[in-house]
């Protein structure tokens, strides 16, 4: 976990590829891509069948550990259509019927919109303003407050003397924006240059670290 001020307001990097934020009792995060495994063994290619189940654990022991009242994901909840993963998430879903969940909408999410209505799902489809932030799945070229957003699935290369170079998931930080690692972990990544953005944060095993 790391402690940094976002826009004036305390925020932590959570190792586990989320935002929490202690005064709103909230935690953000984007491209869970439920439901991405079994569209990839459908289609023959051979995926373990514990990865989602991986992540909705992680991501209740999150909303359990800190006490959320309120989650936000921000685009590519789901993977694509429906399948019996999906139909998992009504599960999940059950066992925290109290929790308010903000879904703003990815280029994933297309499943139909009275699925989303039946799990309680508060949908957003033009991005979601709360407090100093604007959130959205991706950075729109428009916004008039600081944008949190996933769909990139950031990550930097890092070279160790002697050594093999390691990709890391990461947080980045922009002068107006900041960038939210996949949640998922069957998603992919996608490389970015340090030098490019104001601050990294990078992700290594249970630790969060400024690289830049």
């Amino acid at each position: 976990m790391l402690d940094i001020v976002l826009q004036g307001e305390n925020v932590k990097l959570l190792a586990e590829r989320a935002m929490y934020w202690p005064a709103e009792k909230m935690l953000i995060v984007a491209d869970l891509h439920w439901g991405k495994s079994a569209h990839f063994r459908k289609h023959g290619i051979a995926i373990p069948g514990n990865t989602q189940t991986q992540d909705e654990v992680k991501l209740a022991k999150l909303i359990h550990d800190y006490n959320i009242e309120r989650l936000v994901i921000a685009g590519d909840m789901f993977h694509s259509k429906h399948n019996k993963e999906v139909d998992i998430f009504s599960h999940w879903r059950s066992a925290h019927e109290h929790l308010h969940i903000d879904l703003v909408t990815g280029n994933h999410d297309i499943l139909p919109k009275e699925m989303y209505s039946g799990w309680n799902l508060q949908l957003h489809t033009e991005g979601l303003k709360v407090g100093p932030f604007f959130i959205a799945h991706d950075a729109p070229n428009d916004c008039p407050d600081f944008c949190i957003h996933g769909h990139i699935h950031p990550a930097i290369r890092i070279s160790r003397r002697g050594h093999n170079t390691i990709k890391l998931c990461c947080f980045c930080e922009d002068e107006d924006r900041f960038i939210l690692p996949a949640f998922g972990q069957f998603t992919g990544t996608h490389v970015l240059e340090p030098e490019d953005h104001k601050h990294v944060y990078v992700i290594a095993e249970q630790t969060v670290m400024r690289w830049r």
